[in-house]
């Protein structure tokens, strides 16, 4: 089991993101709403904190005050025996205020709304409601995430404070993920936990996954906040519907510029179609295209398409070095596949130079009479059995006018990597250069694991692969 590291609490941040640390690193959880049926969000909460190990004391809270999964249950926040640090909330709308209310005259430090219902798509009443937990939230110190939200995951603290199938051991995950420094942000739950999904199957390490829902209280920014200030995570990765105070983002941006922390954002709202289903789904208005596209290019920003392209950029600025000067050296043993590489770095807006006589000549010792040794470098499927790859690939990054490096191969069997992988490892440790990795066939499960453990950055694309180098330029 994972050890807890120690608590948030005293992590200090600008506006309401001061008020965190209870939030996402409590010592004592309820369950308001828990539930006997595992098919219920109230009944997922439970299971997920104990698969997880979660260290602290969590409380059931139910009205019939019946045992849940042998476990004592009490009929109201009002009942419980101590002071608690967070309350997750899966009641009807209707009922969300009241329970808030309780919280805040019970001195609980945070909550989190996961019920739906409010102004995203309930009408006037929806709206009502929402505008009541705000009321409640500004009322109590109680910092308040949701309504409509999945919830987060702190995965160093072993709080899995979500119902989201993605962290379900029985379900998604076959053990508990280990620490890292790579955060996501979003505002849609689902597309918050997805994102966690496709980076742990790359081998990427977490620190949090916290979703926004419709930000009665809470929003993305004051998230961001903690997140700078609390210092585990060099790396957020954004999913944004609304952008909010354009002006608010870019002073938070220059903070997380200021402190090393890498934004990588994706926005949606630039069709209408898109517009209105933000409305519908967290209550967000996307906002003005102009000033979106202004605050998404403010210094330290990395302004990405898609949801694959928030986790590849990521990958590659949680284990790869920046460069600024140079082009790329492309070293493969496919000549195909290194053009095709090639021209995805220059489609990137990377250079890649051409070889002066004499590297051309140490490098033509690794490979047959009948490869290329210009750059792109082909090596031939003979370089696996004559020289290998790391040798010429530390020849090519050696070169003045390299920056940084595609490494272009077949990885789909583990031999080439149980034979190269120390090797290749030993050369991304000492290389002040960034390297990433194009598999053109799709890695074999041993050779992405040996991806991690040689801290390299892998795509199944050339594209995939020069968007990520160029990310990683200043």
């Amino acid at each position: 089991m994972q050890q807890r590291t120690d608590p948030g609490g005293d992590d200090v941040a600008p506006g309401r993101g001061g008020r965190l640390g209870r939030l996402f690193d409590p010592r004592s959880i309820a369950v308001v709403g828990a539930s006997r049926d595992p098919e219920t969000l109230g009944g997922r909460l439970l299971p997920i904190l104990r698969q997880h190990g979660y260290p602290g004391t969590v409380h059931l809270v139910n009205p019939s005050g019946a045992p849940i999964a042998g476990e004592p249950t009490h009929v109201s926040v009002a009942a419980l025996p101590g002071p608690v640090d967070l309350a997750l909330v899966v009641v009807a709308a209707r009922r969300v205020p009241a329970v808030l209310e309780q919280c805040g005259a019970k001195g609980v430090g945070a909550a989190i709304v996961f019920s739906s219902g409010f102004s995203e798509q309930a009408g006037e009443e929806g709206e009502r409601l929402q505008r009541e937990v705000t009321a409640i939230a500004r009322r109590w110190p109680m910092a308040v995430m949701g309504p409509n939200c999945e919830g987060f995951l702190n995965v160093a603290g072993c709080v899995p404070a979500t119902f989201s199938p993605a962290v379900d051991l029985e379900r998604a995950l076959e053990e508990p993920p280990e620490p890292g420094g790579v955060a996501v942000v979003s505002q849609s739950g689902g597309l918050g936990f997805a994102l966690f999904n496709d980076g742990t199957e790359r081998k990427m390490r977490f620190s949090f996954v916290i979703t926004t829902g419709n930000e009665a209280d809470l929003d993305y920014l004051d998230v961001l906040d903690f997140l700078v200030a609390n210092g585990r995570s060099p790396v957020v990765l954004c999913f944004l519907e609304g952008l909010g105070d354009p002006g608010r983002f870019r002073a938070v941006a220059a903070r997380a510029r200021s402190a090393g922390t890498r934004l990588v954002v994706a926005k949606v709202g630039g069709s209408a179609a898109a517009a209105r289903a933000a409305l519908a789904h967290t209550a967000h208005d996307v906002g003005d295209r102009e000033l979106s596209a202004e605050a998404l290019g403010a210094p330290g920003v990395i302004a990405v398409s898609d949801q694959e392209e928030l986790v590849d950029v990521g990958l590659a600025l949680s284990l790869a070095p920046r460069w600024r000067e140079g082009g790329v050296a492309v070293v493969s043993i496919s000549g195909g596949a290194g053009a095709w590489a090639a021209d995805a770095c220059v489609a990137a807006g990377l250079d890649v130079p051409v070889f002066d006589d004499e590297l051309q000549g140490q490098l033509r010792r690794f490979m047959p009479s009948y490869g290329g040794a210009a750059n792109p470098v082909d090596l031939t499927a003979q370089a696996l059995s004559t020289g290998g790859l790391a040798p010429p690939l530390e020849l090519a990054l050696g070169a003045p006018a390299v920056g940084a490096a595609m490494l272009v191969g077949s990885f789909g069997g583990p031999k080439q990597l149980q034979l190269e992988g120390d090797a290749l490892a030993e050369l991304v440790a000492r290389s002040a250069k960034p390297i990433v990795v194009y598999s053109y066939t799709r890695p074999s499960a041993e050779s992405i694991e040996r991806f991690a453990g040689a801290g390299l950055a892998w795509y199944p694309s050339p594209a995939r692969a020069a968007r990520a180098l160029a990310a990683l330029r200043e």
